[in-house]
């Protein structure tokens, strides 16, 4: 495959050109490889999905980043301390394996463990300063498979929204996603400690999804070849603090079957932050199912002076978005605003919580139904507005259905949320999910936190902007330990 661009494209289902779009600070569009910044962690993604790049690939790096890398290859890299998965050798990857009919399919890019991509048949790539975007087809069959990255609910920590998606007239059986990578955690790059955690309340054995985990991070990302294990007792188990030695993470996901036209999204998460502490408290607001941790030698207990993190959201057996407990998260483009990319229709989304949202359909969807959460979540009566007219007060629990009125609604504004608002606790960044059906394909679903205050909100990052005539604060989430 051509390693500059993604060819022959085959976008059915997909609005890459808007996802790019919708970030607020928009960069020239990356034909090659990108790099991105959150918090003081950078993330540095090839274009077909996976990670490690080398910087003088990427087109129009800043000379900031330059300073800071020196060259050296960027997959998970943390400011002053630096990459957590390129020394040694370029061992991150992701892999697909299918059954369609009679044949099985298998594709996917790990530039060591595979010498790059493998089964991949074009595609498109794109970014911006605060996202990327990969989507690649599998060779010989209609079968997509999207990495879009961008900012998380938790400071310093990446999302990865996985979707694969059945574009044949079959139907898909023993669908297998495998995400691997080789931990080279600065400054002992050979020799660092890892925690897995998650594996066996996810295994597919107890309802879950994962199949296989070990600390094999030099395994192939193909999911059809075994991937062993470096320490056998790290297969299918939990642990912490293996180590310390040369060695990573490798999961594989089973989803079963996956019916034609259907697809199937999952979240993976990439970061680092200053403590052992702080990546639990990533951990929780991001609700993830599964984890890897790694850590330098000679600091297991407080993982100081970094803890980087690897981690995955929906692979628990129930997809994303099914339940108000297990709800699509979004990604976070700018202070306040909350973007979830190619949305389907009948799904829990879960903004953080604020006074209100104000809620967009982009692409020329309309709205159909709400459905607000029970009142085991704590919230009381909220106001539905429409073009800044008061239309219903809906309880907890309770639905509207927007066919009822004369005219099609493609955004409008729920505000009331009568809970005390406390920015400092980490469970700020989880806590309205709010099911949303409508009709026609949306390229993008967008929700602005809205926080109505006489005063100025007390934060370093506050915005102010007018919506219906009154001033509305956006804030800039905290996370605090």
């Amino acid at each position: 495959m051509n390693s500059s661009i993604l060819l022959n494209t085959k976008t059915k289902g997909f609005a890459i050109a808007t996802f790019l779009a919708s970030s607020v600070a928009m960069s020239s569009i990356a034909q090659a490889n990108a790099i991105i910044k959150y918090g003081d962690t950078y993330l540095g993604v090839n274009n077909e999905g996976h990670l490690n790049v080398n910087p003088f690939d990427v087109d129009g790096l800043s000379d900031e980043f330059l300073t800071e890398f020196g060259g050296a290859p960027v997959g998970l890299w943390r400011q002053g301390l630096g990459d957590a998965t390129s020394p040694g050798c370029l061992c991150e990857g992701w892999g697909v394996a299918a059954t369609i009919g009679d044949s099985r399919f298998n594709a996917g890019a790990n530039i060591s463990s595979d010498g790059g991509a493998f089964g991949l048949d074009g595609g498109v790539f794109g970014s911006t300063d605060t996202s990327i975007t990969s989507l690649v087809n599998l060779n010989g069959t209609d079968v997509s498979v999207t990495h879009a990255y961008g900012f998380s609910l938790a400071n310093g920590v990446f999302q990865g929204s996985v979707t694969i998606r059945n574009n044949t007239d079959s139907v898909i059986e023993d669908l297998v996603y495998r995400r691997v990578m080789d931990w080279d955690i600065p400054p002992t790059e050979f020799n660092e400690f890892v925690t897995h955690g998650g594996v066996e309340a996810n295994l597919e054995s107890v309802g879950g999804n994962v199949r296989f985990a070990s600390d094999n991070g030099f395994a192939s990302a193909n999911p059809d070849v075994a991937a062993g294990s470096r320490d056998a007792s790290t297969v299918n188990s939990d642990f912490v603090d293996n180590g310390p030695s040369d060695h990573g993470s490798v999961f594989d996901f089973a989803f079963g079957e996956l019916e034609a036209g259907d697809s199937r999204t999952f979240n993976i998460f990439y970061g680092s932050t200053a403590s052992e502490e702080a990546a639990f408290d990533a951990l929780d607001i991001l609700q993830a199912d599964v984890y890897s941790l790694g850590q330098q030698a000679g600091s297991p207990d407080d993982g100081e002076p970094a803890t980087f993190l690897f981690a995955f959201g929906g692979v628990g057996g129930v997809e994303l978005g099914t339940t108000p407990d297990n709800p699509v998260l979004p990604f976070v483009p700018a202070p306040g605003e909350f973007v979830f990319v190619s949305p389907e229709p009948g799904f829990w989304f879960d903004p953080p919580y604020a006074e209100g949202f104000a809620y967009e359909l982009e692409g020329g969807a309309t709205f159909t139904l709400l459905e607000t959460p029970d009142a085991s979540f704590g919230f009381g009566d909220l106001d539905l507005y429409i073009d800044d007219m008061f239309v219903a007060t809906i309880a907890p629990g309770g639905v509207f259905d927007f066919t009822s009125l004369p005219s099609a609604v493609s955004s409008f504004r729920l505000v009331g949320l009568d809970r005390l608002l406390d920015v400092e606790d980490p469970g700020f960044s989880r806590a309205f999910p709010l099911f949303l059906d409508w009709t026609g394909t949306a390229s993008t679903l967008t929700m602005d936190a809205i926080i109505a205050s006489a005063e100025p909100v007390s934060s370093p990052a506050t915005f102010l902007f007018i919506v219906g005539g009154f001033a509305l604060f956006i804030t800039k989430r905290k996370y605090a330990k």
